[in-house]
């Protein structure tokens, strides 16, 4: 029988890394699954370090072929589900299996992704000073007990750890390359799996640290090199999902409306609902993720929130309103 899930790990260079993140892969993540190290054109010892991981299926490549490049060729391997992990994650006791119980709870649910310390969106949590494995423990011990079997409906999660389920990518396929050596091509995949009929979910019981961009760091990938990279990447997918038909729009923008009222009323759970129904329609609204933004913001969740009007403006720059909040949200965040 083939493992239920393939982990595939995808690494250029930053081997120290790379070393913490299979070694606690390792010592907490109970079996059967498939290892796929994928060695994405190293000249640090990355290559090396994986030849040397007992029971690892080792994929070299002689060049960087980007995140998605070097996903493409793990998935290729991949049996079972498939869970994309980044090189720079810590990974406790307990994380892999709420993620898996997920999908198996939930038949429609295409990708699940948990929480971290360190990642944009939704998925980010407040966790205290996390400086050993100790820590990181701790926080999975405590969702565990408070979060346990939690799981929030989303229109998009983070690549940097994403378990996709074995339907999904059979029918979503593999990742889009056009996004070159990173960003943007989590987000593209996750509007094909919302288009091929399946939801997203991030676990809240399951937490996986992230140092975070340690790959793009170490290619100097920084500053106004990162923002430069970030912008191209936005504007091939925003040329790519130029946006939904007129009939999907239309049926969005009453759902925001529906929304809108809801959260007048007080039925905030009821508008969470109706705005992330209307994003799944149209997820380049700019307006849809400001009203979100706010409605977050005023169950406290500010975080989320500002992320939400950041999407906003990212979508459209001149967008005045979305601009006004998150310049306020972020002298509170």
């Amino acid at each position: 029988m083939g493992a239920p899930v393939s982990i595939i790990i995808p690494a250029f260079n930053q081997v120290e890394y790379c070393r913490q993140c299979v070694t606690t892969l390792m010592a907490n993540t109970p079996g059967p699954y498939k290892l796929i190290l994928v060695d994405n054109g190293s000249t640090d010892g990355v290559a090396e370090y994986f030849d040397s991981v007992p029971g690892a299926c080792v994929i070299h490549s002689e060049t960087n072929r980007g995140f998605a490049g070097g996903v493409n060729l793990g998935l290729a391997q991949a049996e079972g589900h498939a869970l994309l992990l980044n090189s720079d994650t810590l990974l406790p006791e307990g994380w892999l299996e709420p993620l898996m119980a997920a999908l198996e709870r939930y038949p429609d649910a295409g990708m699940a992704g948990p929480v971290s310390n360190n990642v944009s969106g939704c998925q980010q949590i407040e966790t205290p000073a996390l400086e050993s494995m100790d820590d990181v423990q701790a926080v999975q011990a405590r969702l565990a007990a408070e979060k346990r079997g939690g799981v929030v409906e989303t229109e998009r999660l983070v690549g940097f750890c994403l378990l996709i389920r074995d339907a999904a990518l059979a029918k979503v396929g593999l990742f889009d390359e056009r996004f070159g050596i990173g960003n943007f091509e989590d987000d593209d995949y996750c509007v094909r799996v919302r288009r091929a009929g399946f939801k997203l979910l991030i676990v809240e019981d399951s937490f996986v640290f992230h140092y975070g961009s340690r790959t793009f760091a170490g290619m100097d990938l920084v500053g106004e090199r990162w923002q430069e990279l970030i912008a191209r990447n936005q504007e091939r997918f925003l040329k790519k999902w130029s946006g939904p038909d007129d009939a999907a729009r239309e049926e969005a923008a009453a759902l925001g409306a529906r929304a809108r009222e809801a959260a007048e009323q007080g039925r905030h759970a009821d508008a969470l609902r109706l705005f992330l129904e209307a994003i799944r329609l149209d997820s380049l609204s700019p307006a849809l993720f400001n009203d979100l933004g706010a409605l977050l913001w005023s169950l406290g969740e500010k975080r989320k929130a500002v992320e939400q009007f950041r999407r906003a403006l990212r979508l459209d720059p001149g967008f005045e309103a979305a601009r006004e909040n998150l310049a306020r949200a972020e002298t509170e965040v």
